[in-house]
């Protein structure tokens, strides 16, 4: 039978081992968002963590191991970030909240939202074993959102004619679009750009119903 102590010690060291490889995915999310993928290293990560490069090779064994983990985190946070803030209310209210959330974070990236948009842009130009897990965060993202506007339709909220997936799909790639020009442009205009955007999205939703007056940028 284990000891109390043994079993304290055992979740002690789990609580240590978890915190590094926080620690370290962090260091990993801000090097990339800097540096790019192609230039960082496990010594890289190490250093910008306070650990040591072996410590990164225990954890992970392989940079690609390590990238191949840091896209899952991202994504899993986006994922939580992004679509699981957006509460219960009318589909209207959904999808204004889930822009609301979008574009505060665009306008102040942390570094791990400016390191998931540059592993995407990654994956799309370099072939790797992470294009997998990108490309399955992205199928993630369109679906909900094709299922939100799918659930907004069957409310009689959102017109029927639209085609909820070709929809998810041409929105998100604007919403992708504006965040990419504002990491490389921090002059864009965020507000003007949302404005048509919500003017795009609620008038082919919602054509019948002016939301001009409600718009909060």
């Amino acid at each position: 039978m284990m000891s109390r102590g043994s079993a304290s010690e055992r979740r002690s060291q789990e609580e240590r081992r978890g915190e590094a490889e926080r620690r370290l995915l962090e260091a990993a999310a801000e090097a990339v968002a800097e540096l790019g993928p192609s230039q960082i290293t496990l010594a890289t990560v190490g250093e910008r963590a306070g650990y040591s490069r072996g410590l990164v090779t225990h954890h992970f064994g392989s940079k690609g191991a390590m990238m191949e983990r840091l896209v899952g985190t991202v994504s899993e946070q986006f994922r939580d970030e992004i679509l699981g803030k957006t509460g219960a209310g009318s589909a209207v209210e959904a999808l204004r909240g889930f822009l609301d959330i979008y574009f505060t974070a665009v306008a102040d990236l942390p570094p791990i939202n400016r390191a998931r948009l540059v592993l995407w842009a990654d994956a799309v130009a370099t072939p790797s074993e992470r294009r997998a897990i990108v490309l399955a965060s992205d199928r993630e993202f369109r679906e909900e959102l094709t299922e939100r506007i799918t659930q907004g339709q069957r409310a009689g909220e959102f017109a029927t004619e639209v085609d909820p997936h070709g929809l998810a799909i041409t929105a998100i790639g604007a919403l992708r679009g504006i965040a990419l020009q504002s990491m490389l442009d921090p002059e864009l205009d965020l507000a003007a750009g949302r404005r048509e955007l919500e003017q795009m999205l609620f008038g082919r939703l919602c054509p019948t119903t002016d939301f001009g007056s409600h718009n909060k940028s």
